[in-house]
Formats: structure tokens, C-alpha cells, sequence
């Protein structure tokens, strides 16, 4: 009997991308207004080698929260962009290394418009904030699958982050408003000032 997909219990239309050799998932919500989620399908199938402290932390899934108004179509260089990175950053992952949440990653370089002047310097891994509903963790036979947002963020926001840690830099973050969701129009939630107080 075939294993049941552990995304066929998420709330809304799931479809199955396949770009290259690799296939993403493709949520839409209901609310189109609140954007898409695209998601990887198979690094779960991976224990990550975490710290045993961090261990509910060891199966995963990486997910960008497209915006609205982003073409879904994998011709798309925006979307591909997406697609791409969420390809690399999950190999990287199963090739034996690890990462929980507050981890950094080198941003590759978007290709076009808005989202490339935005002039973002790294994805920070953070748990879900406004699909924190409809992705919850998901029980799958032995395990727990936890999602984990990519989120761009600026190089002040990064230093800040470094500096005092995560749970202090998410409270400032999420007092400007900001989620996990894909915005080129934002602005760091940090002031230079705040780079040297300590």
C-alpha cells in the first residue's frame, strides 16, 4: 500500500510542481490575498543531525510564502527563483548538514525588479507566522514534521540577530509588523543606532 503524502492533510489546494528533477508542493489558500506557499516535499524523509536539545527540530520542511501578486507559473524567473533556492538549500540540508530555527543562509541573488533592489542579504529559518494554522506540525507515522519559513532578511537585521540572539530580534520584527511572507517593499526593522547598544 502506498504511504499516504504527509501534505494531503493541509487545509486548501495542494499541487505538485515538478521543476527539474525535483518536485515542490504548491499550496494555495483560500484566501488568494494572503499568498502561497511553496513547499519541499521530501527533506522530512531526512533526520537531520541536530543537537538532541533541538531535536523536535530534526524533521522539516522549508517553505516560501509567496506574495499575491507573484505569477505561479515555474516560467516565472521570479518563482523559479524561489523554487531554486528551496531546491538548494533542501540538498544541502540532506547532504548531512542541519539547521534550526534562527539559522542563516546566503541569499542568492533574485533576478529582476522590486525584489532585487530590496537589497536582502540572507534567508533566516523561523517558524510559521501567518500560516501558522495551516501548516502546523504534522504527526506521520514515527515522527513529527515541523515547517520552516525562508525568510529574507536585511544585514542589520542579521547583525542585530547574531548579536542578541533570536528570540529578542523576533520580538522587534514582529512589532513592525513584518511576517514570513516575501515583501520587497518592507524596511529593516532595525535602526543603526540599535547596532551599537548593547
Amino acid at each position: 500500500m502506498e504511504e499516504k503524502a504527509f501534505y494531503s492533510d493541509l487545509k486548501g489546494s495542494v499541487e505538485l510542481i515538478t521543476f527539474g528533477s525535483e518536485s515542490l508542493g504548491l499550496l494555495k489558500r483560500e484566501q488568494e490575498y494572503l499568498g502561497s506557499v511553496l513547499f519541499t516535499t521530501d527533506l522530512s524523509t531526512v533526520s537531520l543531525p541536530v543537537p538532541s536539545k533541538y531535536a523536535q527540530e530534526n524533521r522539516i520542511e522549508l517553505y516560501f510564502l509567496l506574495p499575491d501578486y507573484w505569477s505561479l507559473e515555474p516560467s516565472s524567473s521570479l518563482f523559479a527563483w524561489a523554487a531554486e533556492t528551496l531546491i538548494e538549500i533542501k540538498n544541502y540540508l540532506k547532504a548531512g548538514h542541519w539547521a534550526i530555527t534562527g539559522h542563516t543562509f546566503n541569499m542568492p541573488t533574485p533576478p529582476e525588479g522590486k525584489f532585487k533592489e530590496a537589497a536582502f542579504d540572507a534567508l533566516l529559518l523561523m517558524n510559521p507566522i501567518l500560516v501558522k494554522e495551516s501548516l502546523a506540525p504534522i504527526p506521520c507515522e514515527d515522527k513529527v514534521i515541523h515547517f520552516k519559513a525562508l525568510c529574507p532578511i536585511f544585514k542589520r537585521e542579521k547583525d542585530v540577530k547574531e548579536a542578541r540572539g533570536m528570540e529578542k530580534f523576533m520580538e522587534r520584527y514582529l512589532a513592525k509588523g513584518n511576517t514570513e511572507k516575501l515583501d520587497e517593499f518592507r524596511v529593516s526593522s532595525v535602526k543603526t543606532s540599535l547596532l551599537f547598544w548593547r
